[in-house]
């Protein structure tokens, strides 16, 4: 069998390790501590904070099967929310998320969908390499070979593909890879996540906004989602461009910024939290793409795939692996 590299252990390279595990012998590196990718939660006990994607629809027929999955041994589950829209501060729409159009969410946590994922692939054999950083990826006779840190030799691959972000798969990737273009075109943009954890309940009317005219893009009650510990815990995430133009810009400042802010939508209830943290997202969300082809070089032996590839939502990091996989199993 060939041996297969997947360097991200986000939904997208755990998928396409799943989807290619029958024909070849998968490693997946992932530089992180644990997998999960943007689908992260950060636990602080008794706290746990969803702070990056924040619940995923459903669109694409075999993503609907694999939620379907998910729904039925208790991973995922429908947050029927109370959203509002706030424009500035002030609230000018509200309705109940419902089951005619669900919003979905990991159980117990977000992370909970690229574990259960990877519980899997281990039962078949292939190898998770968390706290391993690829930084290198080179070519010796016949194969690739991919480095680490202090040029620490990695391992021989057949195949290598990239599940991370663009800008990350563009440095990576060797010259001669036929897409390198392509992955240097892709923009995505940063993303401050604010998370913090209270000992009394939030006094608010709604469990989700979508912000305009803002500092912050998203607020969620995340105590609210389905499955989640009692205590109080809320997400801010900021607009994308606002954290783009401060990126170069202190913690502290970013954090006062944001809840001085977030204080004017939720009221002063919010700055008497227990727990305050703030998360960088350097490579956050990317815009609908253009792109109207699969990421594969087989003469190569080089592939890339990511949320990124079409829309930069939860379902197309999965469609995105199905799509390659597909390639990878005619090539292969």
């Amino acid at each position: 069998m060939k041996k297969v590299a997947i360097i991200g252990a986000g939904l997208s390279g755990l998928t396409l390790a799943q989807h290619i595990s029958d024909i070849a012998e998968v490693t997946v590196f992932e530089k992180f501590h644990q997998v999960s990718g943007r689908m992260a939660t950060r636990v602080h006990a008794p706290y746990t904070f969803d702070h990056g994607a924040q619940f995923f629809t459903v669109k694409h027929p075999e993503f609907a099967a694999f939620v379907h999955h998910l729904t039925q041994v208790g991973v995922v589950g429908s947050w029927d929310a109370r959203f509002v829209e706030v424009d500035g501060t002030q609230v000018k729409k509200s309705r109940a998320w419902e089951e005619t159009f669900p919003h979905y969410v990991g159980m117990p946590d977000m992370a909970s969908v690229g574990q259960y994922l990877a519980a899997q692939l281990l039962q078949k054999n292939v190898a998770i390499r968390v706290n391993t950083q690829v930084t290198n990826i080179q070519k010796r006779e016949a194969k690739w070979r991919l480095m680490g840190a202090s040029d620490n030799v990695l391992g021989n691959y057949d195949w290598v593909v990239t599940a991370i972000p663009a800008a990350q798969a563009a440095i990576l990737m060797p010259s001669s890879y036929t897409h390198l273009s392509t992955l240097g075109s892709v923009v995505m943009l940063p993303c401050y996540a604010l998370i913090l954890g209270f000992e009394q309940a939030l006094n608010l009317t709604w469990d989700a906004a979508h912000v305009t005219n803002s500092t912050l893009s998203w607020i969620s009650v995340n105590s609210s989602k389905p499955g989640r510990n009692l205590q109080s815990s809320l997400v801010a995430m900021s607009r994308n461009q606002w954290a783009a133009d401060n990126f170069h810009q202190s913690e502290s400042w970013v954090i006062e910024s944001m809840m001085q802010t977030l204080a004017g939508i939720a009221g002063d209830q919010v700055m008497q939290s227990k727990v305050l943290q703030l998360k960088k997202w350097h490579y956050a969300n990317a815009q609908k793409s253009v792109l109207d082809e699969v990421l594969i070089d087989a003469e190569q032996q080089l592939a890339s795939c990511g949320d990124w590839c079409i829309s930069g939502r939860v379902e197309s990091a999965f469609v995105s692996a199905i799509q390659l996989s597909q390639a990878i199993r005619s090539a292969l």
